[in-house]
């Protein structure tokens, strides 16, 4: 069937958007893969402390002792979220974090309807592409802040709505010349009119 389960649905979605998240966080520098390592030996050192820990705790003892490795995964998460929002090369962190779970809001409504028996074949047919629309605007303008700062740039932040695109920079002067080729990188990838793109700069 062309339409499958709310699974295989969400699982292409998740892959696109997984891609667009892989380039838009390859050109950040290594702090993505020191936070990940400190992730996979909080995961081995909560695996070693289960295993080798055999003795039978009191209940309240055994609560205890989840609630503190519960809090202190909380708190791993919370110092790692907060390293990368600090990092320079990561500026516009929160305003990435706000667009994620905006379209994933946007990507499960679209799942609902495409999954739903109640829904017409028509209205599914027009929940795949507005999902597949969605993810190809994800990853676009994921290459776009990845080109970007590939220019010199310490990040970027791209919006695309329709056939009109803002840029925020930060991290290089913006002259002319840097304008231009923005301008040109959106341009180019996106198909969008010069005088439909907005360049700006991010203050410090």
């Amino acid at each position: 069937m062309i339409f499958g389960k709310r699974q295989i649905v969400i699982a292409a979605l998740v892959a696109a958007l997984g891609t667009a998240v892989y380039l838009n966080w390859q050109f950040t520098g290594t702090n993505s893969t020191e936070i990940a390592a400190k992730d996979e030996s909080s995961v081995k050192e909560l695996g070693q402390t289960t295993y080798v820990n055999t003795e039978i705790k009191p209940e309240s003892s055994a609560q205890t002792s989840a609630e503190e490795t519960s809090a202190k995964g909380t708190d791993k998460t919370k110092k790692a979220n907060a390293e990368v929002s600090d990092d320079p090369a990561n500026y516009f962190y929160s305003d990435r974090e706000k667009r994620k779970e905006s379209n994933d809001k946007a990507l499960e409504a679209l799942a609902d309807i495409i999954e739903s028996a109640s829904s017409s074949e028509s209205a599914k047919r027009d929940a795949v592409k507005s999902a597949e629309k969605l993810a190809a605007a994800i990853k676009l303008q994921s290459d776009l802040e990845a080109e970007i700062r590939a220019k010199g740039f310490k990040d970027a932040f791209v919006t695309i709505n329709n056939e009109n695109c803002s840029v925020c920079v930060y991290g290089k002067k913006l002259d002319d010349a840097s304008v231009i080729t923005v301008k040109d990188i959106v341009h180019r990838q996106a198909g969008i009119e010069a005088e439909s793109i907005l360049v700006s700069e991010a203050s410090k």
